[in-house]
């Protein structure tokens, strides 16, 4: 699967890899999201996972990370249950 889950990390972590000084959650008219606040000044933002929503602060959230690249926030803890390999 191109999209699965390559990793989850804390959302310190995450705000550490991409140079972030800060992070809040922000209510839009397409739900929740992170806005970070960059060293270099510019801000970029990662979506809050549907069920996720609500929430008061970033510490709150994991970081889901997709093999694809893309990103989300969620609450929820991910736990692999074993992996078959069919090829």
């Amino acid at each position: 699967m191109e999209n699965s889950i390559e990793k989850q990390i804390t959302m310190r972590e995450y705000a550490q890899s991409i140079n972030a000084i800060s992070g809040e959650i922000v209510a839009g008219p397409n739900g929740d999201f992170i806005s970070f606040l960059l060293k270099s000044g510019n801000k970029t933002t990662i979506p809050v996972g549907g069920k996720s929503q609500g929430l008061e602060t970033p510490s709150q959230l994991e970081v889901l990370c997709f093999k694809d690249g893309g990103v989300v926030a969620t609450a929820n803890q991910y736990v692999g249950r074993g992996v078959e390999t069919f090829a």
